[in-house]
């Protein structure tokens, strides 16, 4: 065992008392760690992130609000699926490692299946975020603000897009940039503003499905990262990360999920602005690793026309 994982091994033992068997490393980045780690009483989930301190909500940065995380959001965001009587693993303990920097959460580890691309998996993702699509407020932004924070969202997402424009500028070839530009200017004129925000994941959907009988939801993850959003946006997110990586949205899929919540009229229309968006971000973002920077890229000028 590592001197990392002994370390995690202690937390698990002084939160939940319990004793630790193994732990196993599950994902690593920029954000933060993962780990699970087994005991005779079952598995748990232990995530760190860095700490930082949170600006007030009047004072977030716009990127932070449109497509970033709030690590308070945790436990509001938890209630909430609570709630709505939408699966999430149990949240067992949080807090703070001070002198490593870190927040964690401890949470019931959820044993799921990996997709499997069929319409059965798609029909259930589309029932589980149509679901979640359907708990709804007339605002936009992170569980726990009131009305009071709130700020436009075609404002705020207009003034993030062209944050990320100005950033993923000096990695595309000029003339893509300029047809992002020409692609995407009148469509963050006619934006608009959704009468209701949805309840969701900004990348669409993170959950664990099992497959016995039929898919089924074992818990949604990534639980800070929900709020309260523009359903076009996240509908969006999700068709790119299936197109992204050639798994193209399943027919299934949108059967199940509007026979649960419409999906907006507009949403063909804005689709570009968004998916341009999202592949703006992941050009920065993997600015320095090829392998991902290059198809962001070309699916960029796919959207791009």
């Amino acid at each position: 065992m590592t001197r990392e994982e002994a370390q995690v091994a202690a937390l698990v033992r002084d939160r939940l008392g319990v004793e630790p068997r193994a732990v196993l490393p599950l994902a690593g980045g920029e954000v933060g760690h993962v780990f699970r780690v087994d005991t005779d009483g079952g598995a748990y989930a232990v995530k760190f992130v860095r700490a930082r301190p949170e600006p007030a909500f009047a004072d977030e940065p716009v990127d932070d609000r449109v497509y970033g995380s709030r690590w308070s959001n945790l436990e509001p965001a938890y209630d909430l699926l609570k709630a709505n009587g939408i699966a999430v693993p149990t949240l067992r303990a949080t807090g703070a490692v001070a002198d490593r920097g870190l927040s964690y959460a401890i949470l019931d580890y959820l044993d799921g299946d990996p997709d499997d691309g069929s319409s059965p998996w798609a029909a259930c993702v589309g029932r589980v975020l149509g679901r979640m699509h359907g708990v709804t407020r007339p605002y936009w932004g992170w569980v726990g603000m009131s009305p009071s924070d709130a700020m436009s969202w075609s404002a705020g997402f207009a003034a993030s897009f062209h944050g990320w424009q100005a950033r993923a500028k000096d990695h595309l070839p000029p003339r893509l940039a300029q047809a992002v530009e020409q692609r995407c200017r009148p469509l963050l004129t006619g934006l608009g503003e959704p009468t209701r925000f949805v309840f969701s994941h900004t990348d669409g959907f993170q959950g664990v499905l099992k497959k016995a009988d039929g898919w089924s939801l074992l818990g949604v993850i990534d639980i800070e990262d929900h709020q309260f959003t523009d359903q076009r946006f996240v509908l969006a997110g999700f068709e790119l990360s299936r197109v992204f990586y050639g798994q193209p949205v399943d027919p299934a899929f949108w059967k199940a999920y509007a026979a649960v919540t419409p999906v907006d009229p507009s949403y063909e229309d804005s689709k570009p602005l968004f998916q341009a968006f999202y592949l703006l971000v992941w050009t920065w973002v993997f600015r320095d690793r090829p392998g991902l920077r290059d198809p962001a890229i070309a699916q960029l000028e796919r959207v791009a026309g």
